[in-house]
């Protein structure tokens, strides 16, 4: 009896794990967004300087290509064609987010591209609240950021991203 339950826990935890853009619930992923909102929004203001600075692009290095890997994996889902968890999504996301990255920190068109790009993503939070309101939108303006080729330290936080990634394809096979 006990065996039973054992294994019906593990499949029903291996169905979970494969589920469409299920890596973004992994407590390393849920940690890493809210590590990286909480320090965005908070610890920066209060302590501004190298770890906080740090700590953001650690997060976001985490999280951005599990987000990619689920964006790509809820379109197979929708378009009918889900087969599970791939480790060539997940490592294709994971290369697009750290050429970006690293893009956005030692190129300066990459760098604008990105400060105008959060921008007008930000810019239309704002305007839809503003509609919502009866208000005029706000203007779009970049938003502030400082290329840094220092925050490169911040990419073996792509190690941790794989790491939750293979588990999740591990345990969903």
């Amino acid at each position: 009896m006990e065996a039973a339950a054992v294994a019906l826990t593990s499949e029903l935890a291996s169905r979970a794990l494969s589920r469409p853009a299920h890596g973004l619930l992994h407590p390393v992923a849920f940690l890493a967004l809210a590590l990286l909102v909480v320090n965005d929004h908070v610890l920066k203001a209060v302590w501004p300087g190298f770890v906080t600075g740090k700590l953001s692009d650690v997060a976001g290095l985490v999280v951005a290509p599990l987000a990619l890997q689920g964006a790509w994996e809820l379109g197979q889902w929708i378009a009918g064609r889900w087969a599970g968890p791939s480790s060539r999504v997940l490592a294709v996301a994971m290369i697009i987010v750290g050429v970006a990255f690293v893009s956005v920190q030692v190129w300066a068109p990459a760098t604008d591209l990105y400060r105008w790009g959060l921008g007008a993503a930000q810019w239309s939070l704002h305007a839809l609240a503003s509609f919502v309101a009866g208000t005029p939108p706000p203007n779009a303006v970049p938003v502030d950021m400082t290329a840094d080729a220092e925050d490169l330290l911040a990419l073996p936080a792509l190690a941790v991203t794989w790491w939750v990634g293979r588990r999740r394809q591990v345990s969903a096979a």
